[in-house]
């Protein structure tokens, strides 16, 4: 199976990318790279998947739909993980157009990206957070808790 995964080089996104690699399926990574967290650590993270063989890495911005759709639509992808995002419920309220723009635009661009492949994408997986659920008394999480009264800008764009 070919599979996309978006935030490749994130602490999700490579442990990801590394049991679907063991699973003997292709992967195409992507990852806009961004200083939030150290770079040096994806670049790590990177250089253990691009020397596998069904490993191939893009340095993309999700929010850069049409670049996007021009490096993915034709390697038409059975199935789409979609783990990128802006992390960080505190940085929200400092730089709320990161938030956005890959949050909400990158996830727009996935969606695009996901209608463009038509019938030949199988799945698509799309990481949240539990951030969703704000400040509910019930714990642990469940997926049919209320999630319409976000807390922070960043939970609302996810």
């Amino acid at each position: 199976m070919k599979i996309l995964v978006t935030g490749a080089a994130g602490f999700i996104g490579f442990h990801t990318s590394q049991a679907l690699l063991a699973g003997g399926h292709e992967v195409m990574g992507i990852d806009n790279l961004n200083a939030y967290y150290d770079p040096r650590l994806k670049k790590a993270r990177l250089d253990h998947l691009i020397p596998h063989e069904n490993f191939q890495f893009h340095k993309l911005d999700l929010a850069d739909t049409e670049a996007v759709l021009s490096v993915i639509l034709p390697w038409k992808p059975d199935a789409i993980c979609h783990l990128a995002a802006q992390a960080g419920v505190r940085y929200s309220l400092e730089a709320p157009f990161a938030y956005a723009r890959s949050n909400l635009l990158g996830h727009l661009t996935i969606l695009e990206l996901a209608r463009g492949l038509g019938e030949g994408l199988r799945h698509l997986v799309y990481a949240s957070s539990s951030s969703v659920y704000g400040e509910q008394a019930e714990v642990p999480f469940r997926e049919e808790s209320a999630s319409d009264a976000p807390e922070s800008l960043y939970a609302a764009t996810k």
